[in-house]
């Protein structure tokens, strides 16, 4: 049997929110201005070593929020039902969507709650597990964010593998994978205001296994509170070259925050810094921290 290399497969993320802003990207990469008052988090330069993530869902999910910092969530048994209903629709009938047509096979109303509800994944391929879907969203900001939102205590996930090779992919068919993750029915913004921890920062401080590409780094606010102002950023290997990247305040599906991308990977078994000024409710503010990349 063809089993493609994780190269030749094809993966496809989305997700919903609350509500959406327009999109302004912001590309910058100037040096710090620390202003007058500003909020200044020194230098770190001890490190941290998390456990290894886990293949199982919810401990991979919550070893992700230690990573950021933020409170582990627990999993929901109708959440998780409503989610592998969702994850079968779009598996078997390999389409990636929040929002089931009653007509198609599999679908059903508890499927179309987490179909609303949640990040959505599909790929094709013969080796896909749940662990892939949630790396999948932690490497794309407006899921990662849903991911780790700090005041959200329970998700439901689901998966779901086609028993035959139904898909088509370059002329082979392959298994359909569908993977959902209910991130909004226990949404709870009302505990935003007191929760200390803002912004929520990954990866987190002296975190040691972030991978060795592009992948971005995210400071996020709570959903319903104030889009911050970006005045500078800096991305570098520590005793070594600067980074090139670009910044934006502009997320995905409303989200506020900052997203920082790196255009080139980032070099491995390397420790980076990242130092973010700018305001947050008319406060200035300047976040500078450290992780480590691995191979």
């Amino acid at each position: 049997m063809y089993r493609p290399s994780l190269l030749l497969c094809l993966i496809i993320a989305s997700l919903v929110a609350p509500s959406s802003l327009p999109v302004n990207v912001i590309a910058r990469s100037n040096t710090p201005q620390f202003l007058p008052n500003t909020i200044f988090i020194p230098l770190i330069t001890r490190t941290i070593t998390h456990p290894p993530l886990s293949p199982n869902w919810l401990d991979r999910v919550n070893g992700y929020r230690a990573r950021a910092g933020v409170p582990p969530v627990t999993e929901s048994s109708a959440l998780n039902s409503n989610c592998w209903e969702h994850a079968r629709y779009m598996a078997e009938n390999n389409h990636l969507t929040h929002n089931q047509d009653p007509t198609k096979p599999f679908a059903s109303p508890a499927g179309q709650i987490c179909a609303q509800k949640g990040n959505a994944w599909i790929a094709w391929g013969n080796s896909w597990q749940p662990a892939d879907a949630v790396d999948s969203w932690m490497k794309s900001i407006g899921h990662r964010i849903w991911l780790l939102y700090p005041t959200t205590p329970t998700f439901g996930f689901g998966f779901y593998t086609t028993a035959t090779a139904k898909c088509k992919l370059n002329n082979y068919n392959l298994l359909c994978n569908g993977a959902a993750l209910d991130v909004l029915s226990h949404f709870n913004p009302g505990a935003d205001t007191d929760y200390p921890g803002w912004p929520v920062r990954y990866p987190g401080i002296d975190q040691t296994d972030v991978p060795a590409t592009t992948y971005p780094i995210t400071l996020q606010w709570r959903y319903f509170g104030s889009t911050p102002s970006l005045t500078s950023t800096t991305l570098r290997v520590v005793g070594g070259n600067a980074i090139p990247h670009t910044s934006t305040t502009s997320l995905p599906v409303g989200h506020k925050g900052i997203a920082i991308t790196p255009t080139v990977n980032l070099p491995a078994n390397s420790l980076i810094e990242v130092s973010v000024s700018g305001t947050y409710d008319d406060q200035p503010f300047t976040y500078t921290w450290q992780f480590r990349t691995g191979n």
